[in-house]
C-alpha cells in the first residue's frame, strides 16, 4: 500500500474516531523534523495530544495532517502533525480496546522498548515460581496457545 493511500486511510479513520467520540488522544512521533510542536516537546516519540470537539479553535484533520493551535501550559502554539507521524489514537477516558494503532508508523525506539518488554515478560513467565500460583493451587493447567490481547486495535 502506498504511503499516500495509507495516510488518506489513516486520516479518514482518525477523523471518524474524532467525530464519533468528540475527545481523543493522538500519539505522535515528535522526533520527526516536519512535526511542528513546541520545542520543549520535540524529541518525544510518544507525545500525546488531546483533540476535543469543544475546543474553541478549529482542528483540521485533512490534507495529510492534523493542524490546529493547541495550548501548552496556557501558551498557544500553532501545530502541524503529518499523518505519517501519528501512530495511535484513543479515548482518554474510555476503553483502550476502542483505540487505533498504526504499526507502520510506530517509531523504531518504541518498537524496541516494546520488544524488550515482551522478551522480558516471556523470560519471567517461563521461569518456575517458588510460590504456588492461583492456577496451580486448583490444579488447572495453563492454556498452551494463549492469544495476547492488545489494548489498541491494530490498523494495517
Amino acid at each position: 500500500m502506498s504511503d499516500d493511500f495509507s495516510n488518506k486511510m489513516k486520516e479518514k479513520q482518525l477523523r471518524d474516531l474524532f467525530q464519533a467520540k468528540g475527545r481523543i488522544f493522538i500519539v505522535v512521533d515528535a522526533t520527526a523534523d516536519d512535526v511542528d510542536v513546541p520545542q520543549f516537546l520535540k524529541g518525544d516519540p510518544a507525545l500525546r495530544l488531546v483533540l476535543n470537539a469543544r475546543m474553541a479553535q478549529a482542528i483540521y484533520i485533512k490534507d495529510g495532517a492534523v493542524a490546529s493551535t493547541f495550548s501548552f501550559s496556557g501558551t498557544p502554539h500553532s501545530c502541524y502533525i503529518p499523518m505519517a507521524h501519528i501512530w495511535a489514537a484513543y479515548e482518554p477516558d474510555g476503553d483502550l480496546e476502542h483505540g487505533l494503532i498504526w504499526e507502520e508508523s510506530v517509531p523504531l525506539m518504541i518498537r524496541s522498548v516494546v520488544s524488550q518488554l515482551e522478551e522480558q515478560h516471556e523470560v519471567e513467565s517461563s521461569e518456575p515460581s517458588s510460590e504456588p500460583s492461583e492456577a496451580s493451587s486448583v490444579n488447572q493447567p495453563e492454556p498452551e496457545n494463549v492469544k495476547k490481547v492488545r489494548h489498541l486495535h491494530v490498523v494495517k
